[in-house]
């Protein structure tokens, strides 16, 4: 049944939308930029504005300050990295652990301008606790959470504080991709990178899962009761 076409007044506010749409993410997509290159307290809103050719007044009209357009970006950077790891958490633990790290990996790879606002400029941090509940946010490292849970749950990891382990596999992962933004890994040849990345965070996950394989059964110092002999 073909579909029935939209009124002209339907119609032009469809286009309207899609074009307010369409400016809103040409203003994100320069504030982005500014922020990263410039700094967040140093770009202004008129200095996004004459990125976009726009007065700083027609600014206003899309978003209040530079604050809701950083809520903004965060917002779809968080949105995204949560939405690559949902397939993760139907697959068996140790897949699972070794998944969200490559995905977190190659987020920060992809999107090093996201990933610079989300995780490593320290003057968005006050913005982000100013928000009441940053869902998005909670939802993304959750998946790190659980996976983590599972992998104990399964053996595959020691047991201990998963908060702790999550932390530590996520500081893992950060360290490494905040070294390649940086541009710290000159000492290594830069066609080396991409295997060593990958093979980095699974030597981390492999050295832990050895470990639980390998613990012994007594405690060091103790000695196991003799065998005893029949008569």
């Amino acid at each position: 049944m073909p579909a029935t076409p939209l009124a002209p007044a339907a119609l032009r506010h469809e286009r309207r939308a899609r074009a307010r749409a369409e400016t809103r993410q040409r203003i994100c997509d320069a504030a982005m930029r500014l922020f990263v290159e410039e700094g967040f307290e140093q770009t202004s809103m008129r200095r996004i504005a004459d990125a976009v050719g726009y007065t700083p007044g027609a600014l206003y009209a899309y978003f209040e300050d530079k604050d809701e357009i950083l809520y903004a970006l965060l917002e779809t950077g968080f949105t995204c990295l949560r939405e690559a790891m949902q397939g993760t958490s139907s697959l068996p633990p140790r897949e699972r652990l070794l998944r969200v790290g490559e995905i977190y990996l190659r987020f920060a790879i992809e999107n090093p301008h996201f990933y610079e606002l989300m995780f490593i400029m320290s003057n968005t941090k006050q913005r982000i606790q100013e928000q009441e509940h940053w869902q998005v946010g909670i939802e993304t490292y959750e998946f790190l959470r659980s996976a983590v849970r599972a992998g104990m749950d399964a053996g595959v990891i020691p047991r201990g504080d998963a908060e702790a382990v999550s932390f530590a596999l996520w500081s893992n992962v950060h360290g490494i991709a905040s070294l390649l933004l940086r541009g710290r890994t000159v000492m290594i040849p830069d066609e080396s990178l991409p295997a060593l990345v990958t093979e980095a965070y699974r030597w981390l996950l492999h050295a832990a899962m050895t470990h639980e394989q390998r613990r012994p059964s007594a405690r060091p110092g103790t000695r196991r009761s003799p065998r005893r002999r029949g008569p």
